[in-house]
């Protein structure tokens, strides 16, 4: 739990020593409220919801700014394939973080959640302490503003 809490604190911010201690705040927390996580439906999410709360009051009280969403990886096959893939995965990879900027940054934190993740839309609901309705609302548009903006992007490749 350790790693996932890490690696979600790592999109908002790079204070690795804020991030270490929020998660630490965030353990104790849940192990002195252990007997209500014990009835809970999904404690994963319990878990990232109490690490997202404490960690954005923690970067607001330091006004520290906050980062976006940053890698994907894939299964790779033969070395020729691979090094072909490598320089056009790369070439996608940036065509896609630059892409991720363009959303709000509600819209990077469910795409990171529902995809980076792989929460369901009901768990993504749950961190972010909105409905699943609204959680499949903000997707869809996150990934309409992605193809549009991976549109002009490869349109303006093909025109240069």
């Amino acid at each position: 739990m350790y790693r996932k809490l890490y690696n979600y604190g790592a999109k908002f911010t790079e204070e690795y020593v804020i991030l270490e201690d929020v998660i630490q705040e965030t353990l104790l927390l849940v192990w002195n409220d252990r007997s209500v996580i014990g009835t809970l439906t999904y404690t994963e999410t319990y878990f990232y919801s109490v690490f997202r709360n404490i960690l954005l009051r923690r970067l607001k009280e330091h006004s520290i700014q906050t980062h976006n969403i940053a890698e994907i990886t894939e299964l790779e096959f033969n070395i020729e394939q691979i090094i072909i893939k490598n320089e056009h995965d790369l070439e996608l990879k940036k065509r896609l973080e630059d892409s991720v900027k363009g959303l709000t940054s509600r819209q990077r934190e469910v795409i990171y959640l529902r995809f980076y993740e792989g929460f369901s839309y009901e768990k993504v609901g749950a961190v972010l302490g909105i409905t699943t309705k609204a959680t499949y609302k903000i997707v869809a548009r996150a990934l309409e503003r992605l193809k549009e903006i991976m549109l002009l992007g490869l349109m303006t490749l093909l025109c240069v």
